[in-house]
C-alpha cells in the first residue's frame, strides 16, 4: 500500500474514532496531506513560532488595536440549527470580552497565574460591508441536505451543499454547522500559505450563550479557543504524543502532558518539572467554558505577531466600517462574475492604482487607471475568486 494512502487511512480512522472536542490538530494534518503549499506554509509557521519561543523580549510594543470583520456562515440541515442573530451576537460579545481580559471571572485565576492574564488588543465585529460593497449583517444562511457537513469538509463549497467563504485575507470566516460525534470545532492554522478552507468551523452546540448552545459549552469559550488557533496558538500540551518535552511555543505556560477536561482543582500536576502544575484554566486547554479564564502575555504576543505577519491583510480590510448606512460603491465592476474581461467604473475620481489579489493574498495584477471607465483584461488569471483593491475600497471579483 502506498505510504500516502496508508497515512490518509490512519488519519481517517482517527477522525472516526476521535473523542477530541477540538479537531484542529487532525484537520490541519489532513489539510497538509491534501495541499502541499499549505504544508509548506505550516512549516514556515512552525519556524516563526520556534523563533518567537526563543525571543524573550516582548514583541507587542506599539501594536495597534485591530478590529476583525467576521462573517458567520450558518449551514443547517434542521431548522433548530438555523441559529438566531441574537445567538451569533452573544458569541461576538464573549469574543471581545475574553480576548481583551475584560471577563468578570478573571479573579478565579489562581494567584500564581493571575498576573499573566493579558489583553490581545484584538476586537471583533460582524462585517457590515460585503465583498461587493453592499450593506450586510455579516451572516449568510444555507439550507443543506448533508449530514455532518463540517466533518465532511464540504462546508466551504456552495456547489456541494456548503457556503463559499468571503475573501479570507480580509474576513474571518466562521461556519456554524453539524459536526460528527463529540467534536465541537476546529480552525485552520495561519500558515504563510493560506488554505482554501481557512477559517473556523463550529458546532451549534458550542457557539454563543443561548439557543442551541449546550452546557458545559454554553458560555462561548469553546469558540474563543478556536479563534486562538486561528491566530496561531497551539494546545498547551503541544503535540499529542503525551510527552513532557512537547512545546506550545509559549514560554509562560507550564509544560503539560495532555489535555484537561472539566473543571480541575488547583494545583493539578501532569509534568513533574512544573512547580505550579498545569494552567488548566487557560483558553487553549479543554476545560468547561466556566473554567476557561485567560490568555497569557506570551500567547497574546504570539497572536499579535501572527496578525502582523501571516494575517496582516486584516489590517487593510474594509469589511467593517461602523457606518449606519453604506454609501454607493466608488468602484463598480461588471460583469461580475466574468470570463476575465471586465469594465471598471470609478464614480469619484481616478484612484492612484488598481491591484488584484488571489485568495492567498498574492498580488497578481497591478494597473494605473487612465479614464473613468476602463476595460481590463484578466483572462490570464485562473478561474476563482479575487479581490480588487484601490485606495478607495476592496471589491470581490469572480472569474469563471
Amino acid at each position: 500500500m502506498p505510504k500516502l494512502v496508508f497515512i490518509l487511512l490512519v488519519l481517517f480512522t482517527c477522525r472516526l474514532n476521535a473523542q477530541e472536542h477540538c479537531a484542529t490538530d487532525l484537520e490541519n494534518q489532513l489539510e497538509q496531506l491534501h495541499d502541499e503549499d499549505f504544508a509548506n506554509g505550516i512549516n514556515e509557521l512552525n519556524k516563526l513560532s520556534e523563533e518567537f519561543e526563543q525571543l524573550m523580549t516582548p514583541s507587542r510594543n506599539g501594536f495597534k488595536e485591530i478590529t476583525i470583520p467576521v462573517v458567520v456562515h450558518v449551514v443547517y440541515r434542521e431548522e433548530e440549527n438555523n441559529i438566531s442573530m441574537e445567538q451569533i451576537k452573544s458569541q461576538i460579545d464573549v469574543l471581545n470580552r475574553d480576548f481583551n481580559a475584560e471577563n468578570d471571572d478573571i479573579e478565579k485565576i489562581p494567584e500564581v497565574f493571575r498576573g499573566l492574564a493579558s489583553s490581545a488588543k484584538i476586537r471583533f465585529q460582524l462585517a457590515d460591508k460585503d465583498p461587493y460593497g453592499n450593506f450586510t449583517q455579516g451572516v449568510t444562511r444555507k439550507l443543506t441536505t448533508l449530514e455532518n457537513i463540517g466533518t465532511e469538509t464540504l462546508y466551504h463549497q456552495s456547489n456541494r451543499g456548503g457556503s463559499d467563504p468571503w475573501p479570507q485575507v480580509h474576513y474571518m470566516n466562521v461556519w456554524v454547522c453539524e459536526l460528527e460525534g463529540n467534536t465541537l470545532g476546529f480552525a485552520l492554522l495561519p500558515g504563510s500559505k493560506m488554505s482554501e478552507r481557512d477559517g473556523i468551523v463550529m458546532s451549534p452546540r458550542a457557539f454563543g450563550t443561548m439557543g442551541t448552545a449546550v452546557e458545559p459549552y454554553n458560555l462561548g469559550r469553546t469558540f474563543v479557543h478556536e479563534v486562538g488557533h486561528y491566530f496561531g496558538l497551539r494546545h498547551l500540551w503541544g503535540s499529542d504524543d503525551e510527552s513532557c518535552s512537547s512545546t506550545d511555543y509559549i514560554s509562560d505556560t507550564p509544560t503539560q502532558l495532555k489535555e484537561n477536561f472539566g473543571c480541575k482543582s488547583f494545583p493539578t500536576y501532569s509534568c513533574p518539572s512544573q512547580p505550579n502544575g498545569d494552567m488548566f484554566m487557560n483558553y487553549m486547554d479543554y476545560g468547561n467554558d466556566s473554567c476557561m479564564l485567560l490568555f497569557t502575555q506570551r500567547q497574546v504576543e504570539l497572536m499579535q505577531l501572527i496578525v502582523k505577519t501571516n494575517r496582516s491583510a486584516l489590517f487593510h480590510s474594509s469589511g467593517f466600517t461602523g457606518l449606519d448606512q453604506l454609501q454607493t460603491p466608488e468602484v463598480k465592476v461588471y460583469p461580475n462574475p466574468s470570463e476575465g474581461v471586465i469594465h471598471v467604473e470609478y464614480s469619484n475620481g481616478l484612484p492612484a492604482f488598481v491591484e488584484v489579489f488571489d485568495v492567498l493574498g498574492n498580488l497578481v495584477y497591478r494597473h494605473l487607471p487612465q479614464s473613468r471607465i476602463e476595460l481590463l483584461s484578466l483572462e490570464f488569471l485562473s478561474k476563482g475568486v479575487y479581490t480588487m483593491r484601490t485606495e478607495m475600497e476592496f471589491t470581490q471579483i469572480v472569474i469563471q
